[in-house]
């Protein structure tokens, strides 16, 4: 389904069908959904608070014929299509959204409802917050209730007492102004208070959700930060740049000075007009059908598919692209193909001014798979690039991101390449940056990408024009280390290398950095 048909599907939802969809959603399903329609307005907070009230009192036959959704519609005339298709997507209605003739998977893709703080209509922390209402076990939304009634006791006491339903709750914390959403951007927020709880009780993804919610959403053109937003650098990521709907940091083009930020003297300054090329390996699926003569080289165990490795891939696409270079991916090769790839770039590279190849795939201590389960030494790949005279004293980048652990009854034979240098000099101006340290695993989320390739991005479209690669790295290296996973996993990235001068990426173009627009 296209987006123009999507668009069309919705304007046929008619205002008559509302009682038919309100009848097919259970009581929880009618909080939840309340609790994202109107709960963006202290007015309408107030008013839905009183009538879910009223309803969890009347009997089996009242709650049914609610007209939750027919108020909503003549609230908001114009646009209650969108929000209300949103909203049914994030409760997950698949039953309610079919018999409207819309399909799930293209509104999956369409609204990402399983992505936590990112929306289209819907507000941000109101998504976040019903996510978390979902996540926490009944007796956690109990000791989050009475904690926060202990510490804001105020008014009258909001006589409900079933924390299933902690969406409710959520609704008087809202209109006694306990937690503030702010506006869509979630610019004047507070939910400090929720913040708090989350970290005195150890639940740490929920703090992180709404920390990167509110630094996600912010716009990078406000003067004044989220001031009730704060979270301890070393247990929360709370440092990482805003991220736009292009992938690229928000900060990087609205807030950029008219003058170019001052560089080093004496630094090699790579031009946007001879950039280079930027290889990407992006190894998504693996397969062990190979010739008899090279099963030797397959690991014992069969490698699972990379979910969230073309979020990477677009990524860096986008954020390359900007700063002038020739971009080209290539997804899912094996090790004959990688290496050519590799070579064909090397032997293309005679009037650039630099070459950099990233891989993206699993792999192991100094090795990375190909496609066809083989493994390549890393070292072998750096020595490739530093034997052809193309790039003699040109920067010369590598870029892995894989796991590094070291686990020899699991791990492949590497397979030996010819590639070999014949003096130290070769080297100079190759420069390395894993996503871990040796021995460790890498980080990737299935939907948003691997934590080490998002810093990178995030770190090159802010910093480029004023930075040079090291320093670059050295952000990466920080903002990876602070971030902290559901099970308390953390990383840190691997640098090394042999660059004989400060090295500067090609100037950004403004207009290319700059997000597109979220209509």
């Amino acid at each position: 389904m296209s987006g123009y048909n999507l668009l069309a599907q919705l304007d046929n939802i008619h205002v008559l069908d509302l009682p038919y969809v309100e009848r097919d959603l259970n009581f929880a399903q009618k909080v939840s959904l309340s609790f994202l329609l109107y709960g963006d307005e202290h007015s309408s907070a107030t008013y839905i608070l009183q009538k879910l009230l009223v309803l969890h009192r009347a009997n089996d036959t009242d709650w049914r014929h609610s007209d939750i959704l027919s108020q909503y519609a003549k609230s908001k005339p114009q646009a209650w299509r969108k929000y209300l298709v949103e909203a049914l997507c994030i409760i997950g209605a698949r039953q309610v959204l079919r018999k409207l003739g819309l399909r799930w998977q293209e509104l999956r893709m369409h609204y990402l409802p399983h992505i936590g703080g990112i929306s289209l209509h819907i507000h941000p922390l109101l998504k976040s917050l019903y996510t978390i209402c979902e996540e926490l076990s009944l007796a956690q939304s109990g000791r989050m209730v009475l904690s926060i009634r202990e510490k804001a006791s105020s008014g009258d006491p909001l006589r409900f007492y079933e924390p299933a339903y902690l969406e409710i709750f959520m609704l008087d914390w809202l209109t006694r102004r306990l937690i503030r959403l702010g506006d869509i951007n979630a610019n004047g927020s507070d939910v400090q208070l929720l913040i708090e709880f989350f970290k005195f009780n150890e639940l740490h993804a929920q703090a992180t959700l709404l920390v990167d919610t509110v630094n996600s959403n912010a716009t990078a053109s406000s003067d004044h930060a989220p001031t009730s937003v704060c979270a301890d650098r070393e247990t929360f990521d709370s440092a990482k740049p805003n991220v736009g709907a292009s992938g690229l940091a928000n900060g990087s083009a609205s807030s950029a000075p008219s003058a170019l930020p001052q560089r080093a003297k004496n630094a090699i300054q790579l031009s946007r007009e001879n950039a280079g090329i930027v290889l990407i390996i992006n190894q998504q699926r693996f397969h062990q059908n190979v010739s008899d003569d090279l099963k030797m080289y397959l690991p014992p165990v069969e490698l699972l598919p990379r979910l969230g490795t073309d979020v990477d891939k677009q990524r860096l696409t986008d954020v390359f692209s900007a700063l002038g270079y020739k971009v080209e991916p290539h997804d899912n090769v094996d090790h004959f193909a990688m290496l050519e790839h590799i070579r064909q770039a090397c032997e293309r590279s005679l009037l650039h001014d630099s070459l950099v190849v990233l891989v993206l795939s699993h792999g192991f201590e100094e090795a990375v798979y190909c496609s066809n389960s083989i493994a390549l030494r890393i070292s072998d790949i750096e020595n490739v690039l530093c034997s052809y005279e193309n790039l003699y004293n040109k920067p010369k980048l590598v870029i892995v991101q894989a796991c590094q652990q070291k686990d020899k009854k699991n791990n492949a034979l590497p397979f030996k390449i010819d590639a070999s240098t014949k003096s130290p000099g070769q080297h100079l101006n190759m420069l390395r940056a894993m996503s871990t340290v040796p021995g460790f695993a890498a980080m990737r989320h299935t939907h948003t990408g691997s934590w080490f390739i998002q810093c990178l991005c995030d770190a090159i479209a802010e910093h480029a024009d004023s930075h040079h690669m090291l320093d670059i790295l050295t952000i990466v290296i920080n903002n990876v280390a602070n971030k902290l996973g559901r099970q308390n996993e953390t990383m840190v990235p691997y640098i090394c290398g042999a660059l004989r001068q400060h090295v500067y990426f090609p100037h950004s173009s403004a207009t290319e950095l700059q997000p597109p627009s979220s209509a």
